[in-house]
């Protein structure tokens, strides 16, 4: 975002009082567009929502950002999964590593 962005100092807050802070949108329709929205969205009767443009996104960027996020999304599954497998590797590595160990007999000495 460029610092010169009067909106980006903006304090906002719904009808609870709330500051409430920027976030992004990263839906297919709207990707990379910054709203802010009140917390209690929809679980109330408030309805507070508001874009912090009134731009339309692009027709590049809406092609290419819910692709980059779906890229991320799987990569970061990917990683939990390798992670997991790692961790179960080495908890195997450890548990054959105790069941190798051949305990000293009392009368041999080191």
């Amino acid at each position: 975002m460029d610092e010169n962005d009067s909106m980006i100092n903006a304090e906002v807050r719904c009808k609870h009082g709330i500051l409430l802070q920027m976030q992004t949108s990263w839906s297919d329709r709207n990707p990379g567009r910054r709203f802010w929205s009140c917390p209690h969205y929809e679980a109330t009767n408030c309805i507070f929502f508001r874009w912090r443009d009134k731009e339309r996104v692009d027709e590049r960027s809406r092609f290419i950002l819910p692709k980059l996020v779906n890229r991320i999304k799987e990569l970061e599954e990917k990683y939990e999964r390798v992670k997991m497998q790692l961790e179960q590797l080495d908890n195997s590595n450890i548990e054959q590593s105790k069941q190798e160990k051949i305990p000293l007999d009392e009368s041999e000495s080191l």
